[in-house]
């Protein structure tokens, strides 16, 4: 597709947005518009070979019309390449519109919620009694958040493995729990094994399985971890039990599916949840070239708080999508009017 085609789409998704009512005689317009000018410039083209069918042309540019070497060529048909897979899914996207008169603006991504990680003291260095006191504050903030956050979870009945009969029940405190029947107990274990995945990803320099696993910046932070990696080695991550059980300490759920009807499956709520891993690992390097082991460290001890996000409107697994630490404010910060 060309650029003015192209245009031609974005111009009819906006009228779309405005009138839906007209989408398919514009889109019917924009068809008739396309083929014309594909057929003219097919026209041209048959006169062009014909002009010069007795004399090979050298491989020439198509941005610039000069000779390129074949390398150069070749990389300007992938370029060419990538560019028919965009106009494809342009057209999907355009398709889609016309068929439901609405874009999905729900798949839009999604911005960090007012996650936070608790703690009973500021561990700020030369923390004042105010800021010992905000973080009591913030710390019970977050309590309550949480409750109404599985509330909300319950009553659109979007908590992962449970089926809920009634979303007035004492679980709604169990937030923090790590007893194996609480709410939250199918998800804290699928948590694990999505960390235990993503750590041994990064450690075999697998971005497939990263980009399954993970989005936005935390999926970047892995990336790197992979590229950083000397490749005349290869890296086992071992994984050597937890210290404590994996635990949610902060979970926010909130409308996002934006659309006029009710989604096909699951619910309108988007759900982030900090998980606390207080676990032991060890790393084991050895040469590509040998197969010898040239490095081993001693199982440590690692505490990291990942968030976990969901749409619940996708049947999509859950990823992880960024790192909190403890100490740290999260926004909204509480108003500083409390007078200290």
């Amino acid at each position: 597709m060309s650029l003015s085609a192209l245009r031609r789409c974005l111009d009819v998704a906006g009228r779309a947005a405005v009138c839906p009512y007209s989408l398919s005689r514009t889109w019917s317009c924009s068809l008739v518009i396309q083929h014309r000018c594909y057929a003219a410039a097919t026209a041209q083209k048959t006169k062009e070979k014909v002009a010069v069918a007795s004399a090979a042309p050298p491989s020439t540019s198509r941005k610039s019309g000069k000779a390129v070497t074949p390398q150069k060529a070749a990389e300007e048909s992938t370029e060419s390449g990538r560019s028919t897979e965009e106009d494809l899914k342009m057209l999907e996207l355009m398709q889609r519109i016309s068929e439901t008169d609405e874009m999905d603006l729900s798949a839009a991504p999604l911005d960090l919620l007012d996650l936070h990680v608790p703690t009973w003291r500021s561990l700020k260095e030369g923390a004042t009694l105010g800021d010992h006191l905000r973080a009591i504050l913030q710390t019970q903030r977050n309590w309550l958040l949480n409750i109404r956050s599985l509330y909300r979870m319950a009553k659109a009945r979007s908590i992962p493995g449970v089926k809920v009969r009634s979303p007035w029940s004492w679980q709604l405190f169990s937030t923090q729990s790590t007893k194996p029947g609480t709410w939250l107990a199918p998800f804290r274990q699928g948590a694990l094994e999505a960390y235990k995945r993503v750590n041994e990803a990064v450690a075999a320099r697998d971005e497939k399985s990263i980009k399954a696993l993970t989005i936005g910046n935390q999926q970047s932070v892995y990336t790197k971890l992979v590229r950083s990696q000397d490749p005349r080695y290869l890296t086992v991550w071992k994984f050597h039990g937890e210290r404590t059980p994996c635990r949610v300490v902060s979970i926010r759920a909130s409308d996002a599916y934006v659309g006029a009807k009710k989604p096909r499956i699951g619910s309108r709520l988007a759900v982030q949840a900090v998980v606390r891993f207080d676990t032991l690992q060890s790393v084991e390097t050895y040469s590509k070239k040998t197969g010898a082991r040239v490095g081993k460290t001693e199982p440590k001890p690692v505490v990291e708080y990942l968030v976990f996000q969901k749409r619940m409107w996708f049947d999509s697994p859950w990823v992880i999508r960024d790192r909190l630490y403890e100490g740290l404010e999260t926004r909204p910060a509480l108003p500083k009017s409390f007078g200290y």
